[in-house]
């Protein structure tokens, strides 16, 4: 004999609506629930049934889809103690959630190689520190400011090295002239014995033209007295 522990409850009381279907051994009851829910129950009957042969009638119920117990009624022995073998068996069928797998993280573009500094392209010896008085020799500060320029355009094709000379006002015009030229052939010598070549050169003494400066004060006249270097092309 099986008594009915939990949701004993009939179908007019679960559900609006009620069908079933029935096998030699179970019964199977399509219930329609008060919230809407579609609902089944399954009965197992005869003293050799077990609690498989419901889950297998659920198993055959849900196809492939997921059967979630809605509630169960056990067996009970002597004093009505539940023998945690059930055989009724309300339940629904649910779709498996697919588990999506997580979104994979773009790949990042590889860092961009930092652009190789721009070889410079003008230098300037200006002042008292390049030359002695009335002298076209190169100083040692004078030497190191080259040195600084060839290293920076290492590797470059010059096209055009373009080298001027320039004094203050200070003498004749003649005397300024050879002065700045010889000064600018001295900067274009050291250049070229120290590895910068270039296609063309352009080297010019200015004399007194196209100051920078006041040729009125010492400081003006310092910042006159120069030799500018520029290259052009690669």
């Amino acid at each position: 004999m099986y008594i009915r522990l939990f949701f004993a409850a009939a179908c007019v009381a679960l559900a609006a609506g009620c069908t079933t279907s029935s096998g030699l051994t179970y019964n199977n009851d399509v219930i329609t629930l008060a919230n809407g829910t579609q609902a089944h129950r399954v009965q197992c009957l005869g003293l050799a049934e077990t609690t498989e042969s419901c889950m297998d009638q659920v198993r055959k119920v849900c196809g492939d889809k997921q059967a979630l117990r809605v509630s169960a009624t056990d067996r009970a022995i002597s004093g009505y103690k539940p023998e945690n073998d059930p055989r009724e068996i309300l339940f629904t069928c649910a779709t498996p959630v697919v588990q999506q797998p997580a979104p994979q993280a773009a790949p990042q573009p590889a860092p961009q190689p930092a652009p190789a500094p721009a070889p410079a392209r003008k230098v300037t010896l200006q002042g008292d520190a390049n030359f002695a008085t009335n002298s076209a020799t190169l100083t040692p500060a004078a030497k190191a400011n080259l040195d600084e320029f060839i290293a920076a355009n290492r590797g470059v094709d010059v096209q055009q090295l373009t080298i001027a000379g320039y004094t203050d006002s200070t003498g004749s015009a003649a005397l300024n002239e050879r002065l700045s030229t010889a000064r600018a052939r001295s900067v274009q010598a050291y250049l070229g014995s120290h590895g910068l070549r270039a296609a063309n050169y352009s080297v010019n003494g200015y004399g007194s033209a196209s100051p920078v400066d006041t040729n009125a004060t010492a400081a003006g006249r310092a910042k006159n007295r120069r030799v500018e270097i520029q290259v052009d092309g690669q």
